[in-house]
């Protein structure tokens, strides 16, 4: 004869019942939601820092010239470096403000998959050895360009200024695309200084649809 059960235990029963029941829902919504999160992870763009290595992704061609009329301290003439290669490194520390930013550095030389690590590493410290130039843009919240910088390295010179920042400057700029994985400029201008001490041009002529990396830390 089957056992019979108390109406008093039918209660008890119940609720165990229940707490199973809520237990495996909340380890079902838990796992919903680690999924949801692992997929919109991988759905966000990221830079790529860590990819195979191509010599040609990285070959481009850019060219600067300085022109120094008058200064105290740089040597008048006129001067140009002509690129081969650039890279571009996604950061989060620029001054002022740790603002976000993309360092585009210019070489006169190839990149190999030994330059690519001295970039990531150690600031391109060898590649920097030759003549070079940069452009850093300052992004806001929406990745859109708020600020330009440029600098221009040869033996015995060194001229880092301020080229863009106003809306008409930054028009020269506006030929941009960042997804946070590639690059797409395309810019030429010239900024000026002319005063009772100094007077110089820089000009800059770019077209580089690059893939962005962010720096190792260290």
């Amino acid at each position: 004869m089957p056992d019979l059960i108390h109406q008093s235990q039918i209660g008890p029963i119940l609720k165990r019942g229940t707490e199973i029941t809520m237990m495996e829902s909340k380890k079902k919504l838990g796992l919903l939601a680690f999924l949801a999160i692992a997929c919109w992870l991988l759905s966000v763009p990221r830079a790529n820092s860590d990819v195979r290595f191509r010599a040609q992704d990285f070959q481009t061609k850019a060219v600067y010239e300085l022109v120094v009329s008058s200064s105290k301290f740089l040597r008048p003439g006129a001067s140009t470096i002509v690129t081969q290669s650039a890279f571009v490194t996604l950061t989060h520390s620029l001054i002022p403000g740790n603002s976000d930013g993309l360092e585009i550095q210019f070489f006169t030389k190839p990149i190999t998959q030994a330059a690519r690590a001295d970039i990531l590493e150690n600031g391109a410290k060898d590649l920097r050895k030759n003549d070079h130039a940069a452009l850093v843009l300052f992004l806001d919240k929406e990745s859109k360009v708020g600020q330009v910088n440029l600098s221009y390295v040869i033996p015995g010179t060194t001229v880092a200024r301020t080229v863009a920042w106003k809306p008409d400057e930054l028009q020269q700029f506006s030929n941009y695309k960042f997804d946070g994985k590639r690059l797409l400029l395309k810019s030429k201008g010239i900024y000026s200084e002319a005063g009772s001490e100094k007077r110089l041009k820089l000009s800059w002529d770019v077209d580089i649809n690059l893939p962005v990396f962010e720096r190792t830390k260290k």
